[in-house]
């Protein structure tokens, strides 16, 4: 899968869209963002990823995207970028921010995240945060596109049902928060053309 004519395309298409507002945030809800970060390897187009270190705190030992809480009079998209700075070392003047995707709540930690989709240089200088992050992982997308890495599983929290969206890849999986923002960017790169070229 050739990253360029793929990177334009999801380019155009996301800002050909509005993001889905989730309309008047709950009490106890705070705002978040995430910066999805792509960026060109060995000539196909890659994800990064982070594992947070273990311990005793909420997301502790999962696979996300850099990312966090949002600070008092801060936008969104500054946020998600000012993030991924802090946490992996990606200076803002280096990100292209295609666009935003839908908002998401993670319903249980009590946060309304706004995802962006963004591209990054690479090779890349990156300085992970030892607080923040335990590893980087640099995912092919054409791995995260396999059927046979995902399932889905049904969970009951707060009275509700929930899908919960898991992402095999090697011995990491992505699931959570991460897995469901994850699905739907890989839907809207699955109904481009770079990406149905390759079946």
């Amino acid at each position: 899968m050739s990253a360029q004519p793929l990177f334009a395309q999801l380019r155009e298409a996301l800002r050909q869209r509005a993001p889905k507002s989730l309309g008047e945030l709950p009490p106890g809800v705070q705002r978040a963002s995430v910066l999805a970060p792509f960026f060109e390897k060995q000539g196909e187009p890659h994800l990064l990823f982070l594992k947070r270190p273990e311990g005793d705190y909420r997301h502790a030992g999962q696979i996300a995207f850099p990312g966090g809480k949002r600070d008092a009079g801060e936008s969104a998209l500054d946020c998600a970028l000012r993030e991924a700075q802090e946490e992996v070392g990606l200076a803002p003047s280096d990100v292209e921010v295609f666009g935003a995707l839908d908002e998401y709540d993670t319903v249980v930690t009590g946060f309304r995240i706004s995802p962006f989709v963004g591209l990054m240089p690479y090779p890349y200088e990156l300085r992970p945060a030892p607080r923040e992050v335990e590893r980087l992982l640099e995912v092919p997308l054409r791995a995260l596109l396999d059927p046979a890495v995902f399932h889905c599983e049904q969970r009951e929290a707060f009275g509700r049902l929930l899908a919960v969206h898991y992402y095999s890849v090697g011995s990491d999986l992505i699931w959570g928060v991460t897995g469901g923002i994850l699905t739907p960017l890989l839907e809207m790169v699955r109904g481009l053309p770079a990406a149905a070229r390759q079946g």
